[in-house]
């Protein structure tokens, strides 16, 4: 196997494990998001960006970034959210 199919293949198995994460969270009667459940969904995304470009395709590279994006807006937005419900209690 060579390089990218090595690096996607441990992205996705840090995806599903951040998944896992999230499922136990929820499966504990907890509905909010776990944040390490972002972290690992972020790493493991930057692991299949950067093993895409190792492919040179451009719609798996967009659509990773995109993916990317959304998991650093949920880190940098997270943790307001949970700040401005401890206030009102």
């Amino acid at each position: 196997m060579d390089t990218p199919t090595i690096l996607g293949t441990i992205g996705l198995a840090i995806i599903v494990i951040a998944w896992i994460v999230q499922l136990i969270n929820t499966l504990g009667k907890s509905i909010t998001l776990s944040l390490f459940f972002v972290w690992l969904h972020l790493i493991g995304v930057l692991s299949i960006v950067i093993s895409s470009i190792g492919f040179k395709s451009i719609a798996i590279i967009v659509l990773t970034i995109i993916l990317a994006i959304l998991a650093i807006i949920t880190i940098i937005v997270y943790p307001k959210k949970k700040l401005e419900t401890k206030e009102e209690k």
